[in-house]
C-alpha cells in the first residue's frame, strides 16, 4: 500500500509541475496548488471519493481569500488549449479510485459471489468499472431479496400494492437504501457529478460519447422510483 500510495503522489506531483509551469501567472499556480491540496487530503487522508462541489466546499473552506477562489465552471468548463485546473481534478478522481483499490479490505464471499467490490474498484477503465459496479449492485439486491423471501417463505406475504410479484404470490420489493440508490442514480446533479448524462433515447452515455447504459435504462430506473413515491 505504502508503495502504491507514494507512486500515486508522485504522479500528482509530476503533473502539477508540468501544469503550473505552463501556467499564465502566479494567480493560476497559487490557484492549481491549492486545488492539489485539498484533492490529495480527500482522496489520501480521507480516502472518499472525488465530487467538484465537495472539492470545492473544502477548497473554499481552506483558502478563503477572494483572490484564490475557484467556482465550479472554471474547473469543468473545457478551453481550446486545455483546462489545468480539469485536468489536475481529473487525475485525483482517477488516483482516489486506485487508492480505494488498493486500501480496501477483501471480503470473504460467503453468498458465493465471484467478485467483490474491492476488486471491481481495480478495474482501470472507468466506463467498464461503472458498468461492472451496477451489475454487482443489482445480483446483490437479488442476492438479499432472495434471502427474504426464503426467510418468509413459510409466512403471508406482507403485499404491496403497485409491485410486480413472482410465481407463489410474493411481492419483490426494493429496500429503502436500494430505492434511495436508484434515486441517487437518476439526480441531475449527482449524474453531472459523476461525469455521465442521459441521451435522447434514455441511456446513459459518459460525457465523452460512450455508452454506460443502454437505450431505456434511463426511463426504467425513473419508472421503478415513483412506483416507490414516499407518501
Amino acid at each position: 500500500m505504502k508503495n502504491v500510495k507514494t507512486n500515486i503522489l508522485e504522479e500528482a506531483e509530476n503533473l502539477l509541475k508540468q501544469l503550473t509551469a505552463k501556467a499564465s501567472n502566479d494567480s493560476v499556480r497559487t490557484k492549481l496548488r491549492n486545488l492539489n491540496d485539498v484533492c490529495r487530503v480527500i482522496v489520501t487522508e480521507t480516502k472518499q471519493r472525488l465530487t467538484v462541489p465537495e472539492v470545492l466546499r473544502q477548497y473554499k473552506a481552506r483558502f478563503p481569500d477572494v483572490s484564490q477562489s475557484l467556482s465550479e465552471q472554471t474547473v469543468r468548463n473545457k478551453r481550446a488549449n486545455g483546462n489545468p485546473y480539469q485536468l489536475l481534478y481529473r487525475m485525483w478522481e482517477d488516483l482516489a479510485e486506485r487508492i480505494l483499490a488498493t486500501s480496501s479490505p477483501m471480503h470473504v464471499r460467503m453468498d458465493g459471489g465471484i467478485i467483490c467490490e474491492s476488486e471491481i474498484r481495480k478495474i482501470e477503465d472507468t466506463t467498464l468499472r461503472h458498468q461492472v459496479l451496477l451489475l454487482f449492485g443489482q445480483n446483490r439486491s437479488l442476492h438479499n431479496q432472495l434471502n427474504i423471501l426464503k426467510q418468509e417463505a413459510g409466512n403471508a406475504p406482507i403485499q404491496i400494492n403497485g409491485l410486480p410479484s413472482i410465481a407463489g404470490g410474493e411481492d419483490i420489493a426494493l429496500t429503502p437504501a436500494e430505492i434511495d440508490a436508484v434515486r441517487d442514480f437518476i439526480d441531475p446533479r449527482k449524474l453531472r457529478a459523476k461525469h455521465l448524462a442521459k441521451t435522447e433515447d434514455d441511456g446513459v452515455s459518459t460525457r465523452d460519447g460512450r455508452t454506460v447504459a443502454d437505450p431505456g435504462f434511463f426511463t426504467a430506473l425513473e419508472k421503478i422510483s415513483k412506483s416507490y413515491q414516499r407518501p
